[in-house]
């Protein structure tokens, strides 16, 4: 008897998993971007700049550099630790520099970072929005907008559309 592969379909399954299982996946996506030391510095980084230092730097990563062989063959390894700060604050930051080293290694316990890497980048700091001073429609824009809305019928949707032309013509200034 022939069978015809393209009639044969598998039935699907429903098999169900742990939370566990599932989220494994996902979790060994980013242990294997961040090791255990860059994930601890990253959570602990407002704690370990300080509060000036923790709006104007952020951590990037921890760089490997063979320094050496042993006595039993092994190669050891320098840590740095690659900071991104605002221009700014670079300077200061280079005075305090050792002072977060110390503060690293006292939370690992022993030597994990041996010197910071300092890149001067700009990070932009995140607006507050009740700071940010709202922009005003002069007469002409106001008029602009009711002439194309005036066409309605529905009172609801006239007085949405007028919101939303008067929110989008403030943001494109």
């Amino acid at each position: 008897m022939y069978m015809d592969k393209k009639n044969i379909k598998q039935k699907r399954t429903f098999v169900p998993q742990s939370i566990g299982d599932t989220l494994r996946k996902v979790n060994r996506k980013f242990s294997s971007k961040y090791n255990r030391t860059e994930f601890i510095i990253n959570s602990k980084w407002p704690e370990i700049a300080g509060s000036y230092f923790k709006e104007y730097s952020e951590p990037l990563n921890v760089s490997r550099v063979r320094d050496f062989e042993n006595d039993l063959g092994e190669t050891v390894y320098k840590n740095y630790l690659n900071v991104s700060v605002t221009p700014a604050a670079a300077i200061e930051f280079q005075h305090f520099k050792d002072t977060i080293i110390e503060k690293i290694n006292t939370y690992f316990g022993y030597k994990a970072i041996m010197d910071l890497r300092i890149h001067q980048n700009y990070l932009p700091k995140f607006i507050d929005m009740k700071q940010s001073k709202k922009k005003q429609l002069n007469k002409d824009e106001i008029k602009f907008v009711e002439k194309n809305v005036k066409e309605f019928q529905n009172s609801d949707l006239k007085k949405s559309l007028l919101n939303l032309g008067n929110k989008i013509s403030t943001e494109d200034k």
